[in-house]
């Protein structure tokens, strides 16, 4: 509790929450020697899972280990998981709550089709969910299956594992469940009876095809036409490329740590964990740098980029459509590129990087066999070399095509200026990722997690914008140069 507390007031991080998690966990099977279980004692029955199409799993397993420590029996189904699946499970385990995870908004989707499908069915279990997609509001629609029916057993928000905890040690208790059940559906309802506002600019909805006035350029020449394939890429010459305020703040739980004891923190332990966790890949090959990128020829045509065969310029093999700004300066992806009209082809380079399963299989070795804390490094230092090796070669492209290194952008989907991640077959149908380890999900997403990719514009005018609104207006860009992936 006093963990949980401190971890909740930003006074801890989440590595040491893991870390005492695991003191606890070796604590409790020592003592386990000594002391008289009965048959079947757990304070509830958890189904844990992260919703199917959706890769990503650290804060699923924080939760896991944290419910764990705390008397709860969880059944951990791991992530790509369906609705069919989470419900035989909980029918199975006579589960006393479902615990569902998502990180994007794209996937957060099947958490209300599993709240219809339980309320369809007639089955009563509480569900719980959580996510970096996920709010209360949303939480609290997903409440609803049908308008004006709420499901009964309730829906929960969770803003971390130790809210979950918390909600779990309440679902427990028949008379908490039930004011918590009614102090969420209070909430509830004022959240679906506020006046709705537009928060975002759907990507339909931004269909205009006007050019913006962004200007026409002659385009740089390539080094080559096609596909290439990288692999033997030292990684000491990926770390400069790495993000250490990313990693430290984001992916490793630094964010929020100020002054001396961000001092301490990063001298006393994020510095000498990288120099050693970096020295240790290097030797090991835990991290495998592996990438194919490639020069295609294009032309835009209104908000579509259409790209061309690299052996026949005239045959038109694959084509994109990108959303355009509705206000400000109305950009379009498109426009950084030659128009049909002008005659001549242009030149787009895209790029796939990924640090290879090996990334994967580390990270969830150590939470396999209780290295909660190792688990966590890992997998951040992972995912942030992952956004440097994109960096790398980005600079790579850069030079190959005699620009200079801050000319033109490099795009991810699902970003504002490039969001849909439909687009990512189409990418592995041009680079066939599938050459290096890469594999494309139903949901859009990567295979290995630590995989990104991009499109490279190569245009000196090109700049980050979003679709987004706020208060009726466009926001700014929210993708900087290094998360671009």
């Amino acid at each position: 509790k006093e963990v949980g507390d401190k971890f909740g007031a930003g006074e801890l991080i989440l590595p040491f929450v893991l870390q005492s998690a695991e003191t606890m966990k070796k604590a409790v099977s020592q003592l386990e020697n000594y002391l008289e279980k009965a048959e079947g004692s757990t304070k509830g029955t958890v189904v844990l899972a992260t919703v199917y199409g959706d890769v990503h799993d650290i804060g699923k397993n924080l939760v896991n280990t944290i419910l764990t420590n705390n008397g709860y029996t969880v059944h951990d189904l791991g992530k790509q998981v369906p609705i069919s699946t989470i419900i035989e499970a909980a029918v199975e385990h006579n589960a006393t709550a479902i615990g569902l995870s998502a990180l994007l908004v794209s996937t957060s989707k099947q958490m209300p089709l599993c709240v219809q499908e339980l309320h369809h069915k007639g089955y009563s279990f509480p569900v719980m969910i959580g996510g970096a997609a996920i709010n209360p509001a949303y939480a609290h629609r997903a409440l609803y299956p049908e308008e004006g029916t709420p499901y009964a057993p309730g829906v929960f928000y969770a803003k971390d594992a130790f809210e979950g905890l918390s909600i779990m040690d309440k679902i427990v208790v028949p008379e908490s469940l039930e004011e918590l059940k009614n102090a969420t559906l209070e909430r509830a309802q004022r959240t679906l009876n506020a006046p709705s506002r537009q928060s975002f600019m759907n990507t339909a909805d931004a269909n205009d095809t006007a050019r913006s006035e962004t200007r026409i350029v002659d385009p740089p020449t390539p080094p080559f036409w096609g596909v290439k394939e990288l692999r033997d890429i030292p990684l000491r010459d990926i770390w400069p490329h790495m993000d250490t305020k990313t990693l430290f703040r984001l992916h490793w739980g630094g964010k929020g740590v100020q002054g001396e004891d961000w001092d301490k923190l990063l001298n006393d332990e994020f510095l000498p964990r990288l120099a050693r966790m970096e020295e240790e890949a290097e030797q090991t090959g835990w991290l495998e740098p592996r990438v194919r990128y490639g020069y295609f020829p294009c032309a835009s045509e209104k908000n579509d980029l259409i790209i061309y065969d690299p052996e026949n310029q005239d045959v038109e093999i694959e084509r994109f459509t990108f959303p355009r700004q509705p206000a400000r300066e109305r950009l379009c992806l498109a426009d950084y590129f030659l128009p049909v009209s002008d005659g001549r082809k242009d030149v787009v380079a895209f790029q796939v990087v990924t640090m290879s399963e090996h990334a994967t299989e580390r990270t969830e070795a150590a939470q396999a066999r209780g290295d909660y804390t190792e688990s966590y490094f890992c997998h951040g230092l992972s995912v942030s070399a992952a956004e440097g090796l994109a960096e790398y070669v980005h600079q790579m492209t850069r030079a190959e095509l005699g620009i200079g290194e801050e000319t033109g952008k490099r795009y991810s989907w699902g970003y504002p200026s490039c969001p849909d991640l439909e687009h990512h077959p189409i990418v592995d149908r041009l680079l066939d990722m599938g050459k290096i380890g890469v594999q494309v999900t139903e949901q859009y997403m990567f295979m290995p997690e630590q995989t990104t990719a991009a499109v490279v514009v190569p245009h000196p005018d090109a700049k980050y914008f979003a679709l987004l609104r706020a208060g009726g207006k466009l926001t700014d860009p929210v993708q900087p140069e290094s998360a671009a992936d």
